[in-house]
C-alpha cells in the first residue's frame, strides 16, 4: 500500500511515541509498503525507501504549533496519493488515528480537579485548541478507526468521546528487542538499589512521588541510588532532594539518545506516573531484563505481572508509601530472586515485537 503517516517527529533518539513512529515506518518499509512521512522532522537514515514530506510549524505559541501542524499536514495529503491516512499525531481526517499521546480532555480533568479551575483553564489558547483537535478527530465522520495502545486508553476514547467501541482497537507497542537486550545488562550482584526514572515529562510522570518515596526510606537511602533521565523542570526537583534530605543518591542527566546504558546498570525502574496511555519506557525497560514499578494510571502496566515482572501501584494509598515499601521489598529480596525477576521480565517482553506490532496494524489498515 501506499500511506501516509501523520506525527510531528520521527526518530529513534527522541521520546516514545517518536521511536514508534521510527519504527513502524521502517518495517513498513522493509516490507515494501510506499511510505510517506508527513513530519516536521524525521531521521534520514531509517531506510532509503521513505519519503519524508517536510511539515512547517508556527513558532508563535503551543496553540499555533498544533494547528498549523495539522493545516499544513492536510495540506501536504491533498499533493498526495495514498492508499491509507495513518495519523499518529492531532490531526483529521484519517483512515486511523493511533492514541499515542494522553488524551488531553482525560488529562486536564485530573491536572486541574477543581471545577472552577477547569473551567477557566479551557479558555486556555493552547487548552481549547488541543481539545478543538480532539473533538474533531474523534467525530466518526473525520476518522474511518481508533487504534489505541492499551485497553485502557480504549475505555477512555469510548468514555471522554463517545467514539463507536466496535471501531476502536488495541495494538500494543511492539519494542526493538535488539537494541534493548538484557545481554548488555549485568546481573544484578550488589545490594545497592539502582533506580532508575525515564520520562520527558517530570511533573506528570510521577518524579515527585519517587523522590518522596525515597525519603521515606531513609537511613536506608545509602542503599539506593537514582538517575533521572528525560526532560523537566530540573532546577525544581533538585531542590525537591535537597529539602527531602536525598540529593547525594539522586542524579540528573537530562535526554539522551542512549536511553539503553542508562538501562543497562539500573536494577529497577520506577515510573509513577499521573497518567500515561502507554508509556513505552515500561516496554524498553522490560526488554533489558529491567522490572518495572508503576501504576495503575500506565497502561503498559498491562502487560506487568504485579510481583514477577515488577510492581502495580494503585490508588488505594499515598503512591510515595508504596514506592517505598515496594523498593524496600525488592531490596529484601534474595539475589537469586532478583535475577529470576530480571529474567522473567526480558522474556515478558518477546511477545511484544515490532513486527507484530505491524502485522495487527496492517490487518486493521488493509481491511478498511
Amino acid at each position: 500500500m501506499r500511506i501516509a503517516v501523520i506525527r510531528k517527529e520521527c526518530s529513534l533518539q527522541r521520546g516514545g511515541a517518536e521511536r514508534y513512529c521510527a519504527n513502524l515506518c521502517r518495517e513498513l518499509a522493509r516490507r515494501g509498503h510506499r511510505v510517506f512521512v508527513l513530519a516536521q522532522g524525521m531521521d534520514q537514515d531509517l531506510h532509503p525507501d521513505l519519503a519524508h514530506v517536510p511539515i512547517r510549524v508556527s513558532a508563535f505559541g503551543s496553540a499555533a504549533k498544533n494547528l498549523s501542524f495539522h493545516r499544513n499536514s492536510q495540506k501536504a495529503l491533498q499533493r498526495l496519493r495514498v492508499d491509507r491516512v495513518y495519523a499518529l499525531s492531532r490531526s483529521y481526517p484519517a483512515d486511523a488515528l493511533r492514541v499515542s499521546d494522553p488524551l488531553h480532555a482525560a488529562w486536564m480533568k485530573l491536572r486541574y480537579p477543581s471545577s472552577w479551575r477547569l473551567s477557566l483553564e479551557r479558555l486556555n489558547p493552547r487548552h481549547r485548541a488541543i481539545l478543538g483537535l480532539e473533538k474533531a478527530i474523534f467525530n466518526p465522520a473525520h476518522t474511518r478507526v481508533v487504534i489505541t495502545n492499551s485497553k485502557l486508553a480504549k475505555a477512555q476514547v469510548r468514555e471522554v468521546y463517545g467514539f463507536p467501541l466496535e471501531r476502536i482497537h488495541v495494538v500494543y507497542n511492539g519494542v526493538d528487542l535488539d537494541k534493548f537486550s538484557a545481554a548488555a545488562r549485568p546481573a544484578p550482584d550488589s545490594k545497592t538499589i539502582r533506580l532508575l526514572f525515564v520520562g520527558m515529562d517530570y511533573r506528570r510522570k510521577g518524579l515527585a512521588h519517587l523522590l518522596r518515596g525515597i525519603s521515606l526510606i531513609k537511613p536506608r537511602t545509602a542503599l539506593c541510588s537514582l538517575d533521572v533521565v528525560g526532560k523537566g523542570d530540573e532546577k525544581r526537583f533538585r531542590r525537591m532532594a535537597e529539602t527531602l534530605g536525598i540529593a547525594g543518591v539522586v542524579s540528573f542527566h537530562g535526554p539522551t539518545p542512549l536511553v539503553e546504558a542508562f538501562y543497562g546498570r539500573a536494577d529497577l525502574l520506577v515510573l509513577p506516573t499521573r497518567y500515561d496511555p502507554f508509556a513505552n519506557v515500561c516496554l524498553e525497560a522490560l526488554a533489558c531484563g529491567l522490572p518495572v514499578v508503576t501504576t495503575a494510571a500506565n497502561g503498559a502496566a498491562e502487560v506487568v505481572q504485579d510481583g514477577e515482572t515488577g510492581f502495580i501501584l494503585d490508588g488505594t494509598e499515598e503512591l510515595a508509601d508504596q514506592i517505598a515499601e515496594r523498593i524496600s521489598v525488592f531490596a529484601a529480596m534474595p539475589m537469586a530472586s532478583r535475577r529470576h525477576m530480571a529474567q522473567m521480565a526480558r522474556q515478558s517482553a518477546e511477545a511484544f515485537t515490532i513486527g507484530r506490532n505491524v502485522d495487527e496494524t496492517l490487518k486493521i489498515l488493509g481491511s478498511l
